[in-house]
């Protein structure tokens, strides 16, 4: 089966346990919308999901994010709540994926996927962000003209965007010349460290040490072209040791006068081990296949060798019978083709028994196995032959 037919056949499905998981799983916001207005996004996001799986068309998508983030927006709801929303799709697709789709399909399927919700997420949180920021903008802006009378509007100003980032589950921080001059709770609580042990810290002590070549390259690469991946995934490195996968989207703003960077950090540690192991899973069928070709190469083989060589010898008797001029010579080819045809059936018999063996299995470790089939035969041969005695 097929990818668009897959999406077409479990269509149902597919939403049915996105709403459920949605309105059970994502947030407390969430489980108390209206059943059918979930019903009627998670529709629309289906049907985008497909264009772009199927077709590679955004338009829909794209669309769709712009309705979504304005609908979410007005009744409070916070980035990290819609993007968990958007990642279930991944959750409920991919089992699906695995037991249905032709194995040779899965990483053209997977890649498919991760594209499309990389581009879902990625778009949503520009909007959210690119919104957010217009309305901080503005009120600055508002601020900074009055800010000789209302200093105190200002402190308040600054306390509620502060109120606003702590809200948001994943972390957030903002960079100064590598050191980290603010970072939200849920960066910390990534990290396993408390606010006071994060500030003023380099950004690389709390980066896995093989990941520190690849960032510290983006960001020597940011700061002298300004052209840099704006979303990488890299190991961070938790408090207790532990080297976890994260995915940061970052920008450039202005922070107290100065250039910084800010961004948020996300974690896909299960994300990205999904990912392995369904490669793993292809790579173990593909490994399943070669050894079953090789299974048929080497009987094919073996046939060759028996069959041909009898063959080669009751076609000589037969033609030596034909020019034999007395009995006695007639009689000793006769019992030559009887003794190559009985050695033929029982290369026959012997893979009918042969075929109730498997050829290849799989060891707790991985490793393939596969039978002799020479010595399967030549035992079965000399086993026959010994009965027969």
């Amino acid at each position: 089966m097929d990818l668009k037919r897959l999406l077409e056949t479990h269509r149902d499905e597919i939403m049915g346990e996105w709403v459920r998981r949605i309105l059970t799983e994502v947030s407390d916001r969430y489980s108390r919308r209206p059943v059918e207005e979930v019903r009627g996004t998670i529709s629309e996001a289906t049907e985008a999901n497909f264009a772009v799986l199927t077709e590679d068309d955004f338009s829909r998508m794209n669309r769709f994010i712009e309705k979504i983030t304005a609908m979410r927006l007005d009744v409070g709801f916070t980035l990290s709540e819609v993007q968990g929303a958007f990642e279930l799709y991944r959750t409920v697709l991919v089992p699906i994926l695995l037991r249905e789709l032709d194995a040779s399909l899965l990483p053209d399927a997977l890649g498919r996927l991760n594209r499309c919700l990389s581009h879902t997420v990625r778009r949503f949180s520009d909007h959210f962000q690119a919104q957010h920021e217009q309305s901080i903008r503005e009120h600055a802006g508002n601020l900074e003209r009055m800010v000789g009378e209302r200093t105190r509007d200002l402190a308040e100003s600054e306390a509620k965007y502060r109120m606003l980032v702590e809200e948001i589950n994943d972390g957030y921080f903002i960079a100064r010349n590598g050191k980290l001059v603010f970072a939200n709770k849920a960066f910390c609580e990534m990290h396993g460290y408390s606010v006071a042990e994060v500030i003023g810290r380099a950004y690389l002590d709390f980066v896995a040490p093989e990941s520190r070549g690849q960032l510290t390259r983006i960001r020597g690469k940011r700061a002298k072209t300004g052209e840099a991946p704006d979303q990488y995934v890299y190991l961070r490195l938790h408090k207790d040791g532990r080297k976890l996968y994260s995915e940061n989207k970052v920008k450039v703003i202005t922070y107290d006068g100065t250039t910084a960077t800010a961004g948020i950090c996300r974690d896909v540690t299960e994300r990205v081990e999904l990912e392995r192991k369904t490669l793993r899973l292809v790579e173990l069928e593909n490994e399943r296949k070669t050894i079953a070709l090789s299974t048929l190469r080497q009987l094919m083989a073996t046939l060759s060798h028996y069959l041909l060589n009898a063959n080669a010898i009751i076609g000589g008797m037969a033609r030596r019978c034909v020019r034999a001029t007395c009995d006695e010579e007639r009689h000793s080819s006769m019992e030559a083709i009887m003794e190559q045809t009985g050695k033929t059936e029982r290369v026959i018999a012997a893979l009918r028994k042969m075929a109730e063996i498997r050829t290849a299995r799989y060891t707790p470790e991985s490793h393939t196995l596969m039978i002799d089939l020479t010595r399967e035969i030549e035992d079965a041969l000399t086993k026959t032959e010994q009965d027969e005695a």
